[in-house]
């Protein structure tokens, strides 16, 4: 009898314990189907710094405490919102493997992060706005930088999403109105969701945006036989707007935390400031609203209405 102790016993300890990398390979095999590429890339290279962090740990046996202590590394030299963005990702790996029997519970509930959480990001002020345009404008209209940036500033657009604007992608409608037709429609093109699919008007005049040039510099891009409409591509353009268009063109207004993107929470802002109501500004960012469905063509919010929304917001 207790020969078969000691056989019971050797087994247990023998037995492979379940890591984080074992559930997680688990968990991307079941659900990794339904996610976008970009998405599914993030999901494992956040997966792989848990796994890491985690180790050999048995998630079978896995207490609070170990939640805790991996929480405390992932927060060494990150920011909180990153450090919040992992623990997402390992909630979500947990309350699956829950859901199918892999472990009994998971101990992660509560674990974020809740001080510390401010933006890095701040937001222009209008009179920033208009330095950078300012500093747009004098670059020459054949130069994509220049309206990288001006398309930053009066449509709210991502970095990813005018960096891969197509010629395609630049309409103008039976009603004159010009938009850019943000979308995820050709090889290497990615939004965030599916509501991020959205026309944005184009508004002439905006900060002192020239629609005709724009136009020029798209039918240019037409005439060389080139369907993307940037020169550079998305990292690139990231750092020579963040660390050299956007403090050469504020000069002594310039600070830490302000971005592309702080293009995009100035609008937000602007709109607010200004009453804008919340599903036509959600029209114009492309944010998920559980009450409409922002159809491109209109089943949503009308583009047309969107134009004079954006025409009253940027008059002076």
């Amino acid at each position: 009898m207790k020969q078969d102790s000691d056989v019971s016993l050797s087994l247990s300890v023998q037995a492979p314990g379940l890591t984080f990398a074992a559930l997680s390979a688990l968990y991307m095999a079941d659900r990794g189907q339904e996610q976008k590429e970009s998405t599914r890339k993030e999901t494992k290279l956040c997966h792989g710094t848990i796994s890491t962090s985690l180790g050999e740990l048995d998630m079978r046996n896995h207490s609070r405490a170990d939640l805790v202590a991996l929480r405390d590394r992932l927060s060494k030299g990150r920011a909180p919102a990153t450090v919040n963005k992992l623990l997402v990702k390992l909630s979500a790996v947990l309350a699956w493997a829950v859901e199918n029997g892999h472990i009994l519970k998971a101990y992660d509930k509560k674990l974020k992060l809740t001080k510390g959480l401010e933006s890095s990001r701040r937001v222009f002020t209008q009179d920033q706005v208009g330095d950078l345009m300012i500093y747009a404008n004098k670059l020459p209209e054949t130069s994509w930088k220049r309206w990288l940036l001006s398309l930053g500033a009066i449509t709210g657009g991502r970095l990813n999403e005018i960096s891969q604007l197509t010629i395609t992608d630049v309409q103008t409608l039976t009603s004159g109105i010009t938009a850019i037709h943000i979308n995820e429609a050709g090889e290497g093109k990615s939004i965030k969701n599916k509501r991020s699919e959205r026309l944005v008007p184009l508004t002439n005049g905006a900060y002192g945006f020239d629609l005709a040039a724009f136009l020029r510099y798209v039918e240019a891009c037409k005439l060389k036989g080139s369907d993307s409409l940037a020169q550079i591509g998305y990292k690139a353009a990231g750092e020579w707007a963040n660390q050299q268009a956007i403090p050469a063109a504020l000069g002594d207004s310039y600070g830490p935390g302000l971005t592309f993107h702080s293009l995009r929470h100035s609008l937000a802002s602007l709109m607010q400031a200004r009453g804008v109501p919340t599903t036509h500004a959600q029209a114009v960012m492309g944010h998920a609203s559980g009450t409409i469905t922002f159809d491109i063509y209109g089943s949503g919010v009308p583009v047309e209405t969107v134009a004079k929304v954006l025409e009253g917001l940027f008059k002076p």
